[in-house]
């Protein structure tokens, strides 16, 4: 990278990069109307993630035992982006067990400010992508929000989501909404997702998310290769 890329955070200049994701002057444009607005931050690390298994699945995707080694790999990535111009990050993520809440537990460790974006009102959410894991994620979800405050939460809304048309499918909305709020956010964007490498369980899971991000003017980061983390 030229000499005036700067890593994420003050610390990052002393951390060796594992894994550095290329940049592409074309895909670090604003989406549309943001083009000429000034932006709070320079940089939106966005993230996707896969959730912590629940007991009944068949085939493991994200096992319980596995996640110290996702979160050595989240912080290891998250350490090694580089962005193509100097200037503050901010990430953005949901608060699902697994991928989201390591997410901002990484980030709030590397001194990134994070903000919570939750495609259904706090307390659905919690129930249905939190709390299955159990109730240790369900009190790191509490700890999450109380640390980043209200003013850095925030709940998807009946127009958010539709830069591909009307859809009923709630989880496809929200990937597209934190695309338009990083827009909002900041000039330069990048998607880092912890991904199995395969189609979901249904619409609007990591896989679209990963396909449709450079199609709104979000870099994609290599990939965390779940399935290399399961290897024992």
């Amino acid at each position: 990278m030229e000499d005036c890329a700067e890593r994420l955070g003050p610390q990052m200049s002393e951390m060796k990069p594992t894994q550095v994701a290329a940049s592409d002057p074309a895909a670090v444009q604003p989406v549309e109307q943001g083009a000429s607005e000034p932006t709070p931050f320079a940089h939106a690390l966005l993230f996707t993630g896969h959730m912590i298994d629940r007991t009944d699945r068949k085939r493991p995707r994200f096992p319980a035992w596995a996640e110290g080694r996702a979160r050595a790999a989240i912080l290891a990535s998250v350490a090694a982006i580089v962005f193509a111009r100097p200037g503050l990050t901010v990430g953005l993520a949901a608060a699902a067990s697994g991928g989201d809440l390591l997410f901002h537990e990484v980030c709030a460790e590397l001194g990134i400010p994070t903000r919570i974006l939750l495609g259904l009102p706090a307390d659905e959410f919690l129930a249905a992508s939190v709390a299955p894991a159990g109730p240790d994620w369900v009190r790191r979800f509490h700890a999450l929000l109380a640390a980043r405050g209200p003013q850095n939460l925030r709940i998807m809304g009946t127009h958010d989501g539709l830069l591909e048309g009307e859809t009923d499918n709630i989880w496809q909305r929200a990937n597209l909404w934190m695309i338009e709020e990083a827009a909002a956010l900041a000039p330069e964007r990048v998607l880092l997702a912890l991904w199995d490498g395969a189609s979901g369980d249904g619409p609007g899971g990591t896989e679209h998310f990963v396909q449709i991000a450079p199609e709104f003017g979000v870099r994609v980061a290599p990939p965390i290769q779940m399935q290399a983390l399961l290897q024992r």
